[in-house]
């Protein structure tokens, strides 16, 4: 099995699997999720859907300012828990008085389980072969949501999975209407909770295809990084569509932006709490995947480039 096979089945795992994550835990006020890569993503969901019950940062904030840690629940959040600025981070917050730090990993044994002074695994099916993330994204996530608020997983995630694949084929095939090159550039924006998920987004792309992908709140594209898109290159739009200013507002962008010459896709998801956000990440994995198939990838780009692999194991895992 290859490493797109690989990410499929993780991808088709999650309808039956997600169910089977122990959400049972009381929800922490005044948490603090710190992770990196997919693992701050997931952070910034939670922060993101709680409202004031929670905030994300990376490991160096931690590191650069001890002072973040104060009066908080801090979570760590790694899925190989080997990440050594999040060991650093840890090991800092101890240092300065935080009661309790525990660690989000799929790995209890870990460097960074062993640094924590308790630990929350992260169990889910996966291929065991070394792919893009995705079942481990999303089991992240909703296990971060659950330590800030109650949180019941709706209980047809096909439905929701299908409506998500039906939207991943449409983009698809605006795509190649529009004849645009492999080698495109993209923009994916959202806002709030959508802007966490175009995030990731940016990072599959970059993963998968070696692509130049970048994410920003809608409106915030327009202040600056508008002016270098490219007739070559694609913008997203996701959109909310139980908020009307929102949803408007990005469908509004998408059209001026064809109307112009360049290449944009409205994404509009007739959802809303965590039902947005697990439609949403189904079609950034569904899409990322078709697209790979589509252009006859049996691996991803992070895998095939050893000298750019060494270069970020180097840097994360030192």
């Amino acid at each position: 099995m290859n490493a797109i096979d690989a990410m499929q089945a993780e991808i088709e795992y999650q309808v039956q699997d997600l169910h089977k994550l122990d959400l049972s835990s009381s929800p922490v006020s005044d948490s603090l999720f710190v992770g990196s890569g997919d693992s701050y993503i997931a952070g910034l969901a939670a922060q993101y859907f709680s409202g004031s019950h929670a905030f994300c940062c990376y490991p160096i904030d931690i590191i650069k300012n001890p002072l973040l840690v104060k009066s908080r629940n801090l979570f760590i959040v790694s899925i190989s828990g080997n990440t050594q600025a999040n060991i650093l981070a840890a090991k800092i917050a101890k240092k300065h008085g935080v009661s309790t730090v525990t660690a989000l990993t799929a790995r209890s044994s870990s460097r960074l389980a062993k640094s924590c002074d308790q630990t929350i695994e992260l169990k889910y099916r996966n291929i065991g072969i070394v792919t893009a993330g995705t079942i481990s994204f999303t089991a992240s996530m909703i296990k971060c949501i659950s330590l800030t608020t109650q949180l019941q997983l709706p209980s047809d995630l096909r439905k929701i999975y299908n409506r998500a694949e039906k939207q991943a084929k449409q983009v698809i095939s605006k795509i190649d209407n529009k004849r645009r090159r492999r080698s495109s550039s993209y923009f994916i924006l959202g806002n709030g909770q959508l802007h966490a998920i175009a995030m990731y987004g940016a990072l599959k792309f970059n993963e998968v295809f070696g692509a130049r992908a970048t994410a920003y709140p809608t409106e915030e594209f327009c202040h600056s990084p508008l002016f270098s898109i490219k007739q070559t290159d694609h913008a997203i739009v996701l959109g909310d569509n139980d908020d009307d200013d929102d949803d408007a507002n990005s469908r509004k962008l998408s059209k001026r932006l064809n109307e112009e010459g360049f290449s944009s896709l409205h994404v509009g998801f007739k959802s809303t709490g965590i039902e947005l956000l697990l439609q949403a990440t189904f079609f950034i994995q569904l899409l990322v995947l078709k697209l790979a198939r589509k252009y006859g990838l049996t691996s991803c780009h992070f895998l095939k480039n050893k000298k750019l692999l060494r270069v970020s194991s180097d840097f994360i895992y030192r």
